[in-house]
């Protein structure tokens, strides 16, 4: 941490001010930059400098190099859209020169944002349910008549095919090299006989989409309203489906996905279709409405493909190893967690599209 604190002071010196502060006068105060959140993608820390007024706060990341430096300029576009649209958002802070990033030699991209105040939370809660997915409805409505071809594209995250044809040739690596787990045969089987009952495209058309809304990716005010969508890095051009499927996914899983009982909780889904509903009737389409449960049950057997895939090729997804003696075998829990809440949404199918019905019709 001292040297990534090293490197992110080094950043900031590319800036002269930050929202109109001078920063300066700022840069070695020892209480300047403190780590931020625990995100598993970007380094992030928060910039906190000293006013007589109170302290002025800024946002500074280290982006991945999972991310190209072209995606600022979709972040750029589309987040000074959603100003225009009076919808709040983090902006950009340029650097002396202008730019809305630094890149440097050795410590990778970094750039500034504005700080939105508010809160940001770990798991969904009934409380949050409602609110989380109306934000997300007023999102999509203020980017839908926006016209933007992005410059940073990333390609086959949501290729449904390609993610189940990988498993299957896991699958047939393990058996070759005899390197097969317990219980690794059935859970396989499991999986593939679930995808060949989806479909495997989805319908409706592209949209500007977040494309990672994992609850922690909103804010919140103190009253439990949304405020704004974080970490934008992963903006696209998706299917609705892709977008709300893999939210269905992870907002109605209250176990989380390192267990392997998940299951699908429709007291959840009820009150997350109806917040949606409730901004989403002028733009949604009746495919993708009717789409919605199928979606959900798609994105969450891909990642169960992706998670039992990895079991062998142990080469994409982190572990814990505080709490698994390695990778292939936290991939195996996630793996099982997430067959284990595919089988709960297909199960439930029928009722969770009637609560999707139900909550269109009063909107």
């Amino acid at each position: 941490m001292t040297d990534l604190l090293v490197f992110a002071r080094a950043a900031l010196q590319h800036y002269d001010e930050l929202d109109g502060v001078a920063l300066a006068p700022f840069l070695d105060h020892p209480a300047l930059l403190q780590p931020l959140g625990d995100g598993l993608i970007n380094d992030t820390f928060l910039v906190e400098i000293p006013l007589a007024q109170g302290a002025h706060r800024a946002v500074l990341q280290r982006v991945n190099p999972l991310f190209g430096f072209a995606v600022h300029e979709d972040i750029e576009a589309i987040t000074r859209h959603l100003q225009r649209r009076g919808f709040v958002t983090p902006i950009l802070l340029r650097t002396r020169d202008g730019q809305l990033a630094v890149q440097t030699q050795d410590a990778g991209v970094w750039r500034v944002l504005r700080y939105i105040p508010g809160q940001s939370f770990a798991k969904m809660t009934p409380a949050l349910a409602s609110p989380a997915a109306s934000l997300v409805a007023r999102f999509h409505a203020a980017v839908s008549d926006l016209d933007h071809r992005f410059h940073f594209v990333r390609s086959g995250a949501h290729d449904f095919a390609k993610h189940i044809a990988n498993l299957r040739t896991a699958a047939q690596q393990a058996e070759r090299e005899h390197t097969i787990p317990e219980g690794f045969q059935s859970l396989t089987a499991s999986i593939v006989s679930l995808a060949e009952q989806i479909p495997i495209e989805v319908p409706g058309p592209t949209r500007i989409c977040h494309g990672d809304l994992k609850i922690n990716n909103l804010r919140f005010d103190d009253h439990g309203q949304g405020l704004c969508l974080l970490d934008l890095d992963t903006l696209a051009s998706l299917k609705l489906g892709h977008e709300l499927g893999d939210a269905l996914r992870s907002w109605c899983n209250p176990l989380g996905e390192d267990r392997t009982d998940s299951y699908f909780d429709l007291g959840l889904l009820e009150a997350i279709v109806n917040g949606y509903a409730s901004g989403a009737k002028s733009f949604i389409t009746v495919e993708e409405r009717e789409f919605l449960i199928t979606a959900a049950l798609r994105v969450t057997v891909q990642l169960a493909a992706r998670f039992a895939a990895d079991i062998v090729n142990q080469s994409y997804f982190r572990y814990d190893p505080s709490r698994f003696p390695s990778r292939a075998a936290h991939n195996q829990v996630r793996a099982m967690g997430q067959l284990s809440l595919a089988q709960s949404i297909a199960a439930q199918r029928r009722q969770a599209e009637s609560l999707v019905t139900s909550a269109f019709a009063v909107a």
